[in-house]
């Protein structure tokens, strides 16, 4: 009768074993050669559950055949895979835990090369329960100048994010905050229902938020408060309204405020994440109710930005 338990314990051990965490460091680095280097001080991924858990960790990708080079670190991890999920073909992570992690990206190929490669929207999707203590620093070396941009102290809870449509998770997490560049404050959150939602930002122009200086318009060098509420009408599908605040760099200058509101097809924004910023941006400036000569103007520039945006 013992018989019936020794072979499925072997079985269990080995593959335990197989996933611990220096055999997958070592099987990993092999298999990625030259691509990235992956270093953990981790038990593995531990069995039945999939739980994975990391004391430290980091990824390097090098960029040696000209592709992006990314840096990241961390002082501590933990997660587990899903495991009905992946009877589905979908790649899962819920309880994402995050601690002290920072990462230099820099970015070297135009992120429109890289759309036909995302993952459909919804094949992989990363819960995050907590993440605290961390940062990025983006360089992006395919616009003239280089554009470069600091995300600092952030904070987010309960915030769920999906590898093929990056930017929506700005709009579903529970509470989520970070300083952008030199000024910029953000402030995002949802309420428990997950229907509703709010996101603030203020100290920071459209140009340096969305690598934007390089245009030649006075409007992109302003200060912007944004204030926005907005409601999921259904899982593809998300109405926004609110405010936008320009505050002139000049304080002899008024500031200008404009309502807005529009809605988003995230079907359309199976996109990386700056590119789907732009994008929404663009339909941001189309449809908030300016009435000046100058506004004019922009919406008009705005079209043409986001026609070169559709080139993909």
């Amino acid at each position: 009768m013992s018989s019936y338990f020794v072979l499925p314990f072997f079985f269990y051990l080995g593959a335990q074993i197989f996933l611990s965490g220096p055999i997958l460091q070592v099987l990993v680095n092999i298999v990625s050669f030259r691509l990235f280097r992956f270093r953990w001080l981790s038990p593995g991924i531990l069995l039945p559950g999939l739980w994975v858990w990391a004391r430290t960790f980091t990824v390097h990708f090098p960029g040696e055949l000209g592709t992006d080079i990314v840096y990241a670190k961390g002082s501590f991890l933990k997660f587990r895979v899903s495991i009905a999920k992946l009877f589905k073909g979908k790649l899962i992570l819920k309880g994402v835990n995050l601690r002290s992690f920072h990462m230099d990206y820099t970015n070297r190929i135009d992120s429109r090369k890289k759309t036909p490669y995302l993952p459909r929207r919804g094949r992989i999707q990363i819960g995050f329960d907590k993440v605290i203590h961390s940062s990025i620093d983006i360089e992006d070396r395919t616009l003239t100048p280089i554009f470069n941009i600091q995300i600092r102290d952030i904070k987010i809870e309960n915030g769920l994010l999906d590898v093929g449509s990056p930017l929506e998770i700005l709009f579903r997490s529970r509470t989520g905050t970070c300083r952008l560049g030199r000024e910029g404050i953000l402030r995002i959150g949802t309420l428990r229902s997950g229907e509703r939602g709010y996101l603030n930002l203020s100290g920071i122009t459209w140009g340096e938020l969305a690598g934007l200086e390089i245009i030649p318009i006075p409007l992109f060098k302003k200060k912007v408060h944004l204030s926005v509420e907005f409601r999921h009408i259904d899982e593809d599908h998300t109405d926004f309204e609110g405010t936008l605040v320009h505050t002139p760099q000049n304080s002899e200058e008024d500031s200008e405020s404009y309502p807005f509101r529009f809605g988003a097809d995230w079907k359309e924004f199976n996109l990386p994440f700056d590119i789907a910023l732009r994008k929404l941006i663009m339909e941001l400036f189309l449809q908030t109710k300016l009435e000046s000569l100058m506004a004019r103007t922009l919406q008009t520039i705005a079209k043409g930005i986001r026609m070169f945006l559709r080139k993909e």
